[in-house]
């Protein structure tokens, strides 16, 4: 495909300088999604110029996240592009992004554990952890509108049997009203998580190799015996200059240079380009 002179333009620039108009965005958008779509059409006859095509993809939807687009369908499509050009932290963390848009979306999750099942030595998660999600399962398997709607059913359903109570005797109503309440309760505070979960930093190891060290500095001690590799999720403790200190699945801390990261984050600058998913 040959790209109209002003895109030229555009992608000549440096993301801080971009600053497309709508009809801009929407041209990058067409050339990306046509891009995708050569590519699948190639991926068996001409491996090669279909993962090129795939890069060119991933190229022109970062140009929209750059240019401030967030949305989860244009996160998911931009993951989808870097995991067919095996960029696989990138793409994890694409796949993230997209998720606190689109928390309930069935591809999204089943690309999401695809990738993660890429990664070269993984780090998994603490013991305790892995009881608690076995517990609370339908804390992980219900999607955040399913559990508020039925939590908000079972409030109400709580207190219209209180207030059929001032009126009339119901039996069993102490079991009744509490286990209702319980179960309201124990709904809310997953959905809250979630929603709290949202405007929390994680991040994902994009750098096909990373030091994890003691202190926030190449002078520092590693922390671990072995370098981490890319698409190894984590939590952000804080940020100091150039470094991130960042807690890992299994709760081990250390210090990591934010250049072999990418963060995570819920920004809603922008989401009026309607973006359809590819692929």
């Amino acid at each position: 495909m040959i790209l109209i002179p002003a895109l030229l333009c555009i992608l000549a620039a440096s993301p801080q300088d971009i600053h497309l108009s709508n009809d801009q965005q929407i041209a990058v958008l067409t050339e990306a999604q046509t891009a995708y779509d050569n590519a699948v059409l190639l991926q068996t006859s001409d491996p090669v110029a279909s993962k090129d095509l795939f890069r060119r993809a991933a190229n022109r939807y970062q140009l929209l996240v750059d240019d401030g687009i967030e949305n989860g369908k244009l996160w998911y499509n931009l993951g989808n592009a870097q995991l067919q050009v095996g960029e696989i932290g990138e793409a994890i963390a694409a796949y993230r992004s997209s998720q606190r848009y689109m928390p309930s979306d069935g591809r999204l999750q089943a690309n999401l554990e695809y990738a993660r099942t890429l990664v070269t030595n993984p780090i998994t998660t603490k013991v305790t952890s892995s009881i608690l999600k076995r517990l609370a399962f339908w804390h992980e398997s219900l999607p955040t509108q399913v559990r508020l709607g039925v939590g908000i059913i079972f409030w109400f359903a709580c207190w219209s049997l209180v207030s059929v109570r001032l009126f009339r005797r119901v039996p069993g109503f102490k079991t009744i009203s509490i286990s209702l309440g319980c179960i309201a309760l124990s709904l809310g505070v997953s959905v809250g998580i979630d929603f709290s979960d949202q405007y929390q930093n994680h991040g994902v190891l994009t750098a096909k190799e990373v030091i994890v060290r003691k202190g926030n500095g190449v002078s520092y001690a590693p922390m671990l015996k072995d370098s981490l590799h890319e698409g190894i999720e984590f939590d952000i403790i804080q940020k100091r200059s150039d470094w991130l200190h960042i807690k890992l699945p299994n709760g081990s801390t250390g210090w990591i240079q934010e250049d072999d990261a990418q963060i995570v984050t819920l920004n809603k600058r922008h989401a009026g380009l309607f973006i359809y998913p590819a692929g």
